[in-house]
């Protein structure tokens, strides 16, 4: 990386500032992506920098690159893209949306939610016990099906957890790093959510696959 590089790097994430909270989920406000990339382009235009992000397989994750005018660069490891189904656009494009806007604030060192400790991105049994939930959560009517004609988003229900927990099961064994380990936690908080109040018995299951892959990552380094 060229000092150059560097200089307009450091200026610019000093300057850069919190997108606005300007979409509302059932978890709380959260930046929208179209608010993440005003931040971004409006510092980032100003020190000789600009962002690309793009989709890379094997395995399927959506990279984030800053681009400097003297043709450096400097890109992420990618987050994962998760989705239930990719022959489906709709479906895969809500995930690759969901991604980037993840990528961008990680990338950036900016913050795109209202903060919460990191509680929703922690399992529930890695939390210290003053921070368990003390009362049951409230109750929810079961999921509607989605048709496929309907896009999908981070908060929309699954039926079929079972499923659901053996894909992401099987793609711990793709997890290289615990930083790659605990991004794919953050990346699917709402629908770990919605499995522990749906199917508890499904989602102590990922947590434990979860916490053996985990033991084997942290052994390795």
């Amino acid at each position: 990386m060229s000092s150059n590089l560097q200089a307009d790097l450091v200026a610019a994430l000093s300057a850069i500032r919190n997108p606005a909270l300007d979409g509302k989920a059932n978890y709380g406000r959260y930046s929208t992506l179209p608010a993440c990339l005003d931040a971004a382009r409006q510092t980032l235009s100003q020190h000789n920098l600009s962002v690309m992000q793009m989709t890379h397989c094997d395995p399927d994750r959506l990279v984030t690159r800053i681009v400097h005018v003297s043709g450096e660069w400097l890109e992420d490891g990618g987050v994962p893209l998760l989705c239930e189904n990719k022959a489906n656009p709709q479906k895969m494009g809500s995930a690759i949306t969901y991604a980037r806007r993840y990528g961008l604030c990680a990338m950036l060192g900016i913050v795109g939610e209202e903060d919460d400790d990191g509680q929703r991105a922690t399992p529930a049994q890695e939390l210290p016990p003053a921070a368990r939930p003390k009362s049951a959560p409230p109750k929810v009517d079961p999921p509607k099906v989605v048709a496929d004609d309907i896009p999908m988003s981070p908060e929309d229900e699954r039926n079929d957890w079972q499923s659901w927990v053996d894909e992401q099961i099987a793609g711990f064994e793709k997890h290289r790093t615990m930083a790659e380990h605990r991004r794919w936690s953050t990346t699917v908080k709402d629908y770990r959510e919605s499995c522990q109040r749906e199917a508890q018995r499904e989602h102590n299951r990922l947590l434990a696959a979860y916490t053996m892959r985990k033991h084997q990552l942290e052994n390795r380094s």
